[in-house]
């Protein structure tokens, strides 16, 4: 059997066990004991954009090697603690289900892949507010905007897409964790290397702390309404829409 296509992004080491056919993927600095690491597949100083990119940076390399593998097929991508799985664990809150670490052993292979050529992402979840509400909540309004921008002069998204997506109620949070074809892998993350590329030469600001991750923050957001689209294309009823699963060591275990 050939060994399916998925990866663990992690920055950091930690203490549960990933199944054999996923490959670890460390970023930033992190090099990973079995796997790959960023930092080795570029150059260090490279592999520290990261700081500003978050996983994006992980995801763009992974695109690069499914096309020089010429990859068919589904790929899956989760971080370190983050999983997009057919049947959830731990305790459902808000749009995540918040796990133990200890439960993890109860993950099996399938609860990954499902049947191997059906999508799996997140929910999509409705806000209170817009979505544009929400992310000033937590960050920067301009930087959401310019980020869309780019996105329209780029020509990956329309006016129309843009203003609809952010004044409505409604996204996928964390749309990286997902298994999904490898088609929409590749569209999708070549479109927001090429918006992030422009937002970074034209717009991007650096900020202290948590926002110095506000690409990462807009990308997120210009990531949900890809994937939106490619699911409404693909039919709403033929994929797994899952509570992602969070891994806590302050969530008692189930």
């Amino acid at each position: 059997m050939t060994k399916p296509l998925y990866y663990c992004i992690a920055h950091a080491p930690f203490d549960w066990q990933m199944p054999d056919f996923i490959t670890m993927l460390g970023s930033g600095d992190y090099v990973p004991e079995t796997g790959l690491a960023m930092s080795k597949l570029l150059s260090p100083e490279d592999a520290l954009r990261n700081r500003y990119l978050g996983e994006y940076l992980a995801l763009f390399q992974i695109r690069r090697m499914l096309l020089e593998s010429k990859a068919e097929g589904f790929v899956g991508v989760c971080h370190y603690r983050r999983f997009a799985l057919t049947h959830p664990i731990g305790h459902r809150r808000l749009f995540n289900h918040w796990a133990h670490p200890s439960d993890f052993a109860r993950v099996k292979p399938e609860h990954f892949l499902g049947d191997g050529k059906t999508p799996i992402v997140p929910i999509s979840t409705a806000f209170a507010g817009s979505v544009l509400q929400q992310y000033n909540a937590v960050a920067v309004t301009r930087d959401i905007l310019l980020f869309f921008g780019d996105a329209i002069d780029c020509g990956v998204i329309t006016d129309q897409e843009a203003a609809d997506f952010l004044s409505g109620n409604v996204f996928i949070p964390c749309p990286t964790v997902a298994y999904m074809p490898v088609e929409w892998f590749v569209s999708i993350t070549h479109d927001l290397e090429l918006v992030m590329s422009r937002h970074y030469r034209h717009h991007y600001i650096d900020r202290e702390g948590y926002l110095s991750r506000s690409m990462a923050f807009s990308c997120e957001r210009l990531q949900a309404l890809l994937l939106a689209k490619h699911i409404a294309a693909w039919g709403q009823d033929k994929v797994i829409s899952t509570a992602t699963v969070v891994l806590d060591a302050k969530y008692p275990p189930t």
